[in-house]
């Protein structure tokens, strides 16, 4: 592919699709000229895509359409005399288009994917430190994980602090690097394993380091239950080279995790050893009890299996913790949707293993990513998780890309 527009659309989309999270939402907006630096990047991200979706499906005017839709619903969202459904329109589109540039990049760029991922992970990687180091309030400037803006963010220093003596922020305890919050960081996290646990031979050197430094580092619990979930399937179905890159990430994680004792003591006791080690679970699991339909007798039994459990101490009962607060109403029909899909879903999986093992495990891993990952954050409007929602997808779109990438 020569160096033309098209190749640097494919890299900047996924880059700043991931770079555009730490931008988003700040609490004090970053501003060029007056325009929003998210919004900028926002609409590149959006061009580069639509510039890769056309060239994929070049012989076809849809994508046009669809470019034209995004630009006339989001001019249409920003004034105040058009009904609410322009921005449902707006969404639904946008999030619908990186859902299909998500199975573009599971068949065609895979491992740029993979390489892109692991590059922007190290650079957090070294935020994080920076972070915990407390070298000053420019490496918090990207965090919204606190009331404070920047210049006002609270820290402290936690090198070599005890316990008894600790007192830290929760974007030191939980820093999120470049990107806004740690639970965003975790999505990125989360994803980057997929990808890194699935791919066989070529992996991008060092890549288990920095993603075993990183899980360390994120201190999130979200991350370490996928960790589990993703190894436990790898070491009853994966290959030799599967079991072989686990041996070498638990050693790494064990590692970092012995320097992490060693260099924030009062950290690690704080998130390994102390009563509150379910308190994210237990806030979460009770978020979506309070939103379950009223007056029922599931509700009613799991408020009684939970009652001494710890809840969330902000916010009032319509706060949204978790995504699967979104869904517990609809559940009945989620569930008979699931079922429905299995069938098909396994189907077109097992056709995928043949063709190529290294997309049939991206995709597996990533659908486990892409059901567990709601549980922890209300994600449902993120770019990011459609984009990695066309990987976990990917099966659905198997006999598409058989023709067009001239596979039998």
């Amino acid at each position: 592919m020569n160096k033309n527009i098209l190749y640097y659309s494919t890299i900047l989309t996924p880059f700043l699709l991931i770079v555009n999270l730490g931008f988003g939402s700040q609490t004090s907006p970053i501003l060029i000229f007056g325009i929003l630096v998210n919004q900028i990047v926002n609409w590149v991200v959006i061009i580069c895509a639509c510039i890769v979706l056309k060239y994929e499906f070049k012989n076809n005017v849809w994508p046009l359409f669809l470019f034209l839709g995004l630009l006339i619903s989001k001019i249409l969202s920003n004034l105040s005399y058009v009904p609410a459904y322009s921005i449902i329109a707006y969404k639904t589109l946008i999030l619908g288009m990186f859902l299909v540039i998500g199975t573009i990049y599971i068949y065609r760029h895979l491992r740029l994917t993979y390489k892109l991922v692991i590059v922007i992970c190290l650079f957090n990687v070294i935020m994080m430190v920076l972070q915990l180091l407390n070298v000053g309030d420019w490496s918090q400037y990207l965090s919204t994980e606190s009331t404070f803006m920047y210049g006002d963010k609270i820290t402290h220093d936690v090198l070599f602090v005890p316990i008894d003596q600790l007192q830290y922020s929760v974007i030191q305890g939980r820093p999120s690097g470049l990107l806004r919050s740690n639970n965003i960081l975790s999505g990125v996290l989360l994803f980057a394993m997929a990808l890194h646990f699935s791919l066989g031979i070529n992996k991008y050197k060092y890549a288990t380091v920095i993603l075993s430094a990183m899980i360390v580092l994120a201190s999130a619990k979200i991350v370490y239950s996928g960790y589990i979930i993703m190894i436990l399937i790898l070491l009853i179905k994966g290959d030799g080279y599967h079991r072989a890159n686990i041996r070498n990430s638990l050693v790494a994680i064990l590692f970092f995790l012995f320097l992490y004792y060693i260099f924030f003591p009062g950290l690690f006791v704080n998130f390994w050893l102390r009563d509150d080690f379910f308190y994210n679970f237990t806030i979460r699991i009770n978020n979506i009890i309070d939103h379950m339909m009223p007056g029922s007798t599931t509700k009613a039994y799991l408020e009684n299996v939970f009652r001494y459990t710890s809840r969330a101490d902000w916010g009032d009962d319509s706060t949204i913790l978790s995504g699967y607060a979104i869904l517990i109403k609809k559940i009945p029909y989620i569930i008979a949707f699931i079922l429905i899909m299995i069938p098909s879903y396994v189907k077109r999986t097992i056709r995928q293993r043949e063709i190529n093992s290294d997309v049939y495990w991206v995709s597996i891993l990533s659908m486990i990513i892409f059901l567990l990952y709601p549980a922890a954050v209300p994600i449902f409007k993120n770019q990011f998780f459609w984009f990695m929602g066309g990987f976990a997808l990917s099966p659905y779109f198997l006999r598409l890309y058989i023709d067009r990438l001239g596979l039998k």
